[in-house]
């Protein structure tokens, strides 16, 4: 009776916890990307000293996933465009002569 705990609420909350930390660490990170163009080591030593190694490398790491994710997803519309640019003109070239 006493001492007995539902473990389902417990790692629930735990979860719940641990999501609202990494959107704290991953709001202070972009914030300091945004105002100096990067993560400044300052920044990161002092979030993991209030939250912990594991977790600042943890959105370290995603952020610059997403990071080059996004330029692969942005390289590729650019080589599309080049590629349509070069057909047109190679039609246009054709029609021509």
């Amino acid at each position: 009776m006493f001492g007995r705990v539902d473990k389902n609420k417990t790692e629930h909350r735990q979860l719940i916890d641990s999501i609202h930390i990494e959107e704290i660490i991953e709001d202070k990170i972009k914030e300091c990307q945004r105002e100096n163009e990067r993560c400044m080591t300052s920044e990161s030593n002092r979030l993991r000293t209030l939250y912990g190694d594991e977790a600042v490398d943890r959105i370290l790491q995603r952020l610059s996933k997403r990071r080059y994710q996004g330029n692969k997803y942005h390289e590729k519309r650019v080589n599309q465009a080049i590629d349509l640019l070069e057909e047109l003109t190679k039609t246009s070239d054709s029609s021509i002569t």
